[in-house]
Order: C-alpha cells, then sequence, then structure tokens
C-alpha cells in the first residue's frame, strides 16, 4: 500500500514538474484580430502575393522563402474550403517575415547574507532573435485588411532532418487556425 502512494507521489510531482516547465518555456506565440463588421464566411476565393511595399531581409525575403511561405498560405487556405482564383479574388492573403534582435532582463528577489551585508540581487540579460510571421487577408475590391494573424517566437537553428517546407505549412497553418472556413467555396465555378 505504501508503495503505490510513494509511486503515486513520484509520478505527481514529475507531472507538475514538466507542467511548470512546459508553462515556462518560450514557446511561439500566436494571434489574430479582425474587422468585426466583416462576415469572413462570406468569401470563397482567394490569391496569395507577398506583402507590398516591406523591405525583406536578404535570406527570410529570398525568392525560394517566398514561394515556400505563398504555397503553404495556399494549401492552409485550400484546406479551409477556398477556392484559389488569381483573376477574380474575393480576398488577397499577403505574408511578411522579419527577425528582431531581442533582450530579456531577468531579476530575482534579492540574496540576503548577515545582517550587517547589503542584499545581492541577482540580475541577467538573455540576448536572442525573434522571428515574426505575419499573414494580413484583405478584401480584393476595397483592399481594405479585414484579418491579421501572426506568429512570433524566438528563432533556433533548425535541425538537418527539418523540411522547410513542412516547417513553413505547420507555421501557417497555426497561424490561419483562427481564421474561418469558407461556406461558400461549393458555389463557386
Amino acid at each position: 500500500m505504501k508503495t503505490e502512494f510513494l509511486k503515486w507521489q513520484l509520478w505527481a510531482a514529475t507531472f507538475f514538474i514538466a507542467l511548470t516547465i512546459a508553462a515556462c518555456s518560450r514557446g511561439p506565440q500566436v494571434g489574430f484580430d479582425r474587422d468585426p463588421s466583416v462576415n469572413l464566411k462570406n468569401f470563397s476565393t482567394f490569391k496569395v502575393e507577398a506583402e507590398k511595399g516591406v523591405a525583406n531581409d536578404p535570406v527570410l525575403g529570398s525568392e525560394l522563402n517566398q514561394r515556400r511561405m505563398a504555397n503553404a498560405v495556399i494549401d492552409a487556405m485550400k484546406a479551409k474550403g477556398y477556392v484559389l482564383d488569381e483573376k477574380r479574388p474575393q480576398i488577397v492573403v499577403r505574408f511578411k517575415m522579419d527577425v528582431r534582435d531581442r533582450q530579456e532582463i531577468r531579476s530575482n528577489y534579492p540574496y540576503y547574507r548577515w545582517w550587517w551585508f547589503p542584499p545581492m540581487y541577482d540580475v541577467s540579460t538573455y540576448n536572442y532573435q525573434e522571428g515574426r510571421l505575419i499573414v494580413n487577408i484583405y478584401q480584393a475590391d476595397t483592399d481594405r485588411m479585414i484579418w491579421q494573424g501572426w506568429l512570433s517566437g524566438e528563432v533556433k537553428q533548425a535541425r538537418k532532418k527539418d523540411s522547410p517546407d513542412e516547417n513553413a505549412k505547420s507555421l501557417v497553418a497555426e497561424i490561419l487556425r483562427s481564421f474561418p472556413e469558407s461556406a461558400g467555396a461549393i458555389g463557386h465555378i
């Protein structure tokens, strides 16, 4: 009986530690904003292009990455029931990517030594690069933004076994998860 209780305590402690570590990890942050006056389900056709007037990073803005991201957006939109129509789209999906240098400053509570010494504060800095992928969706006839989704997180070295195409598809799918599925794609010919 006592060994079962100890096993349960060990399992609970391990679960709590894993949950705490997962909560404190710096994973990608995903968000979106939309125009509440527009019913996004009324659209059924789209086209994709890179965001206009944005100075692209030579690596992120390369033709390879632009094509990779455009294909990822096309796949994600088709999965939601939208039809690709380069000539008469109802919405235009534009994307952009950038990387910024960031610095995080961490300070802890003071460490108190003997009563006659002042407390010691522990302050540390952490420098990293934050990457952002932003997907903007515009109404084609007015060129008015009706939805924006983004993903930002710490840029890490890709593993050799990771496919850049698959990474792009998963990131775009994560951003567009909150974009509604098309209700009118079936009637479009």
